[in-house]
């Protein structure tokens, strides 16, 4: 039985499972039980919500809203809101089969990314989705189409009327796997010094101490409207925003949010999801970052020189160049891990700091080199030498700041300026040797026990590194927490022997 309810606005922060609160005589005639799904016609929205239950929280005739409704969907108090039984969802259906072995449809993966991006499917249900990936996998037709439906799922941008004589628009993307984010905070403003047109979307933390966002918001805003987005590409050519705050591949969106629960990510799920919110932002040339090596998210050799081949098959299906870089990862992409260290490290190397990480920066001149080159920018071994000397010229310091204060920075912050958590404890070596490998994985433990990301003080510093001679009694990380209980469990999450390799 449908029922037409008033909006009443919950005032109890976000909800990344899409619940409403309904009076439970209203549930009731509607014929629904806590935690069953409901259909919501919200103006031209249509939404699929979790039911929770109450006598108290709103009145008959109300439905309460949590705020990411009524944020997103620019709800005012009082508005009519449809609500109704859904329908047996044929999106389920068609991952029932796909469970059995069974190949899916063009229209089976469309209706699952739309379904999935209006909340329809329920988190267990997207779960069983994700199992997919490992078990039976999907094809390259089946790749192609949930790409496509994923990057349609949501909006479109396109940064064309931006573009002068000669110019590209470009955008680096890494797999992850790897601690530490500062590589694409120095990289972008290089390119956009360069001349590309760079509207970089990022993500926050699933698998990792922080994702880009996390590190960036720390000195800007990243969470901008499509509107802002726009006016800071058209103002700067560049831009640093976090994905999430707009409606690219929603359906994406909301299986990163299963799968951070998860704590899992498949190659052909990263393959899908990065290939569709490129498509999704009009990307011209991509370059893919893809670390491997023992400890990382790709530890097999063979498997990232497939996947370097898998990315640039389905690239080149939806018209974009596609470069790749594999790289050889012993350990973190600098020796801060957290949000707060981490972006210390990208300013760094922008400041031109003498005490700034030499390893990442060679990783970012490399990065940058290969699309200078592979965009026309740049003649054929040239590249590297002119992002050298934007970055050592600081032209890319000064880019850095103006697409800062073009998101809403209020002033430039230098990297002596943020620290790290107020309590700390040193680890030191056991025996004397050389470093040859550290874990990512085992970072990842520690630095989510202290707090990370959404403690931005806290982390590690890493004081040895691989290649680097280690003495028994050396110390070769720091731990830094707020609160003695965390700093408590960044001591228990500690495990030498398997964090590094020191031979």
């Amino acid at each position: 039985m449908s029922f037409y309810l008033r909006s009443k606005i919950l005032d109890l922060g976000e909800d990344n499972s899409f619940n409403v609160v309904l009076h439970r005589k209203d549930a009731e005639k509607i014929g629904v039980k806590e935690g069953e799904l409901v259909y919501l016609g919200i103006g031209d929205a249509d939404l699929y919500a979790n039911v929770l239950e109450t006598e108290e929280r709103v009145h008959q005739g109300e439905i309460g809203l949590f705020e990411e409704i009524w944020k997103e969907y620019l709800i005012v108090e009082g508005s009519t809101v449809f609500v109704d039984i859904p329908e047996r969802s044929k999106a389920l259906e068609a991952i029932s089969r796909k469970l059995l072995g069974h190949d899916l449809t063009k229209e089976d993966l469309e209706l699952i990314m739309k379904e999935i991006a209006s909340r329809r499917l329920r988190e267990t249900e997207i779960a069983f989705f994700i199992s997919t990936f490992f078990n039976p996998g999907f094809n390259d037709e089946e790749i192609y189409w949930m790409t496509q439906g994923m990057a349609q799922s949501g909006d479109s941008l396109s940064f064309k009327k931006f573009k002068g004589k000669g110019s590209v628009i470009a955008d680096k993307h890494s797999i992850g796997g790897v601690a530490g984010k500062g590589v694409t905070p120095v990289l972008v403003p290089i390119l956009v010094a360069g001349g590309l047109i760079v509207p970089n979307t990022s993500s926050r933390a699933i698998t990792s101490p922080s994702g880009t966002s996390d590190i960036l918001e720390v000195i800007m805003p990243v969470s901008l409207t499509e509107e802002e987005i726009m006016k800071v590409v058209e103002k700067t050519g560049g831009c640093l925003f976090w994905g999430g705050s707009l409606s690219i591949s929603p359906a994406d969106d909301v299986i990163i949010n299963v799968e951070r629960s998860l704590r899992i990510q498949e190659y052909q799920k990263v393959l899908v999801s990065i290939v569709a919110k490129k498509v999704a932002l009009g990307i011209e040339n991509i370059l893919i970052d893809l670390p491997y090596g023992k400890g990382s998210k790709v530890e097999v050799t063979e498997d990232v020189f497939k996947l370097a081949k898998e990315f640039k098959k389905l690239f080149k299906k939806f018209g974009i160049e596609c470069e790749t870089t594999t790289r050889k990862v012993n350990g973190p992409d600098g020796r801060g891990i957290g949000p707060n260290l981490e972006i210390i490290e990208a300013l760094k190397i922008l400041e031109r700091d003498s005490s700034a990480s030499l390893e990442m920066e060679r990783v970012v001149i490399d990065m940058a080199g290969i699309l200078f080159e592979a965009t026309g920018i740049s003649t054929e071994g040239e590249g590297k030498v002119l992002a050298q000397t934007l970055l050592d010229s600081k032209k890319a310091y000064e880019k850095f700041w103006e697409i800062g204060f073009a998101q809403g920075a209020k002033k430039i912050t230098k990297s002596s300026e943020i620290k790290a958590g107020n309590l700390s404890a040193e680890v030191v070596s056991t025996k004397d040797g050389t470093v040859k490998m550290i874990s990512s994985v085992e970072i990842v433990n520690i630095a989510r026990a202290l707090g990370c990301p959404r403690i931005k003080e806290a982390g590690l510093y890493i004081h040895k590194m691989p290649g680097e001679a280690v003495s028994k009694g050396d110390v070769l990380f720091t731990m830094y927490a707020t609160a003695d209980d965390r700093l408590e469990n960044g001591k228990s999450a500690v495990d030498l022997e398997k964090m590094y390799e020191i031979t």
